[in-house]
């Protein structure tokens, strides 16, 4: 965080881990710092599918308490990302951070179409459809929570305001039968 992906060295890396720097320790648990800082973020800073535990939230029953919970849990994930969002930026330029991201989109697309599809309001709906929708419901949350770190909504429109409007609103047309 404090240099950056490109200017720190693998003999930093080991010196900060409490190896001993550039003796090639370092390659006996990584093949290179893509892999060291993919790991890192899929297990530390990354919003993930399992992390989201979507299942479990279709247990509640509730459509609007499942939105609640999925909005705290991006909410607690922006808050984990926030002291990392210019190294997030240096390896979105990289190939491999483009890939990692690409591919943790995806999967948590997949998981939030899925969980959409699961609704009464959304069953019926073609592929692409159903991927606007879902675009739609959580791209507004999204947005919200991106323009709030950067402290243009605070007077305007509070997160509890947000929150039981977006909640409110997409849950009723989700539980609405058939679209």
């Amino acid at each position: 965080m404090q240099k950056g992906y490109a200017r720190t060295t693998i003999g930093q890396i080991e010196a900060a881990a409490g190896l001993a720097p550039r003796t090639g320790t370092f390659y006996r648990h990584f093949k290179n710092k893509a892999e060291l800082i993919s790991e890192l973020a899929r297990s530390e800073i990354t919003e993930t599918p399992e992390k989201f535990d979507l299942e479990r939230l279709l247990e509640l029953g509730d459509t609007r308490a499942e939105m609640v919970l999925i909005a705290q849990t991006y909410e607690q994930f922006a808050a984990k990302q926030a002291p990392f969002l210019e190294l997030i930026e240096e390896l979105r330029r990289t190939e491999e951070g483009a890939a990692f991201e690409s591919e943790v989109n995806a999967d948590m697309l997949d998981a939030l179409t899925g969980w959409v599809a699961s609704k009464p309001g959304a069953s019926q709906l073609s592929g692409e459809k159903l991927l606007a929708l879902t675009m739609m419901i959580f791209g507004g949350w999204l947005f919200f929570l991106f323009k709030s770190q950067q402290g243009v909504f605070s007077e305007k429109l509070g997160r509890g305001a947000m929150i039981e409007e977006w909640s409110t609103y997409w849950a009723s047309e989700l539980d609405a039968d058939g679209r």
